[in-house]
C-alpha cells in the first residue's frame, strides 16, 4: 500500500485537508505534528493509526511522498530534508517566502527527479476551470481582498496575495510583456496592491485590499463574445449581450470540491502512485514565486 507523509497539522490542514485524506482508499497516511496532543487528538477524531513522534520516525516510515501543512518559515528546511530522503513533496503555497530559497528546492527536485508540487488550489476549481473556456479572453481581473488586515509586505504577498497572482497566470494565456505595481504603504505595513499583467491587447488585473468593508474574491474573464465571473470560488455566472445565467454547483457537491482540495490532493497522491507527471509543474509554481518576488521589489523602491 502506497504510503504518504503528512507533516503539521495547523487551520488550514484541518479545515482542507484531513477530511479529505479520511476518504481517500488504498493510501496509508503516516502523520507527524510537534504538538503531539493535537497529533493523538486528530489521531483518534479520524481514527488515523500511524502518529509519529518525530520527523525522523516519519522518514524512516517507508512514506514515498508526503504533504507539508507546517508554517511557511519551516518549509525550506522540511523539503530539503524530504528531497534528500527521495521523497516526493506537496508543500502549501508558498515554497519559501523568498524566491531564491524556492529556486534552490525547485532545482534540486528536478535534478533529483523528485515532484515539489505546491497548494494553489483554484488551478483545480471547476469554477475557475470554466473561466478557462472563455475564448479570446482579453481582459482577465481578480480580486481578494479582505476586512483590516494590512500586514508586513513580504508576508502580505507570499502567504495571501500569492493566490492572486497565480490565479491571474492560470487565467491568463498571454506572455507577460510587463508588470505594473501599486500599492498603499504605512508605517512600514501593506493595505492594498494592484499588480497588471500587459501583453499586447490584453490585461490581467490583480487586486487586494486588505483595508475592505469585507472579505470577498472575484475572479472575471472577458472576451469578445461573453464575460464569465466567480465569486468566492463557487458562484459561476456567464454573460452574453443582455443576458445573464447563474451556473449553479450541486448542492450535494462537498465544499473542499469545490474548491478544488480533493482533486489537487488525489491528483499528487496519484502522480506519486503511479510516477505520473502532476497537472502543474514545480517550474510553473516558481514562475508565481519569482513574480511576487518582483512585486516585493517594486514596492520597497516606491515605499
Amino acid at each position: 500500500m502506497l504510503k504518504i507523509g503528512v507533516i503539521g497539522l495547523g487551520d488550514i490542514a484541518q479545515k482542507a485537508y484531513l477530511p479529505v485524506y479520511s476518504k481517500i482508499k488504498d493510501v496509508e497516511f503516516h502523520f507527524y505534528t510537534r504538538n503531539q496532543e493535537k497529533l493523538q487528538s486528530i489521531g483518534s477524531q479520524y481514527r488515523f493509526e500511524h502518529l509519529h513522534s518525530s520527523l525522523e520516525s516519519l522518514l524512516e516510515s517507508g512514506i514515498k511522498g508526503a504533504f507539508i501543512h507546517s508554517s511557511t518559515s519551516t518549509h525550506e528546511e522540511i523539503v530539503h530534508q524530504l528531497l534528500q530522503h527521495n521523497i516526493h513533496v506537496f508543500v502549501d503555497k508558498p515554497i519559501t517566502d523568498y524566491y531564491e530559497g524556492a529556486k534552490r528546492l525547485v532545482e534540486l527536485a528536478e535534478e533529483k527527479g523528485l515532484l515539489l508540487m505546491t497548494g494553489f488550489n483554484r488551478r483545480y476549481a471547476p469554477s475557475y476551470m470554466k473561466l478557462k473556456e472563455v475564448a479570446d479572453p482579453n481582459m482577465v481581473i481578480v480580486q481578494k481582498n479582505r476586512k483590516g488586515l494590512p500586514g508586513e509586505p513580504r508576508t502580505f504577498i507570499y502567504d495571501d496575495f500569492i493566490h492572486v497572482v497565480d490565479t491571474m497566470r492560470y487565467l491568463f494565456p498571454h506572455p507577460i510583456e510587463d508588470l505594473i505595481v501599486n500599492g498603499r504603504m504605512e508605517g512600514g505595513e501593506l493595505y492594498h496592491v494592484v499588480v497588471q499583467f500587459i501583453s499586447g491587447g490584453a490585461t490581467a488585473i490583480g487586486i487586494m485590499n486588505r483595508d475592505n468593508g469585507t472579505n470577498e474574491e472575484v475572479a472575471e474573464v472577458m472576451g469578445p463574445v461573453e464575460k464569465r465571473t466567480v465569486y468566492n470560488v463557487s458562484k459561476l455566472v456567464i454573460s452574453r449581450g443582455m443576458e445573464t445565467v447563474e451556473v449553479r454547483s450541486s448542492d450535494w457537491e462537498p465544499t473542499l470540491f469545490r474548491r478544488g482540495f480533493e482533486q489537487m490532493a488525489t491528483d499528487f497522491i496519484d502522480a506519486v502512485g503511479t510516477n505520473a507527471k502532476p497537472r502543474f509543474t514545480a517550474l510553473d509554481a516558481l514562475d508565481t514565486h519569482e513574480i511576487c518576488e518582483k512585486i516585493i521589489g517594486e514596492l520597497v523602491k516606491k515605499g
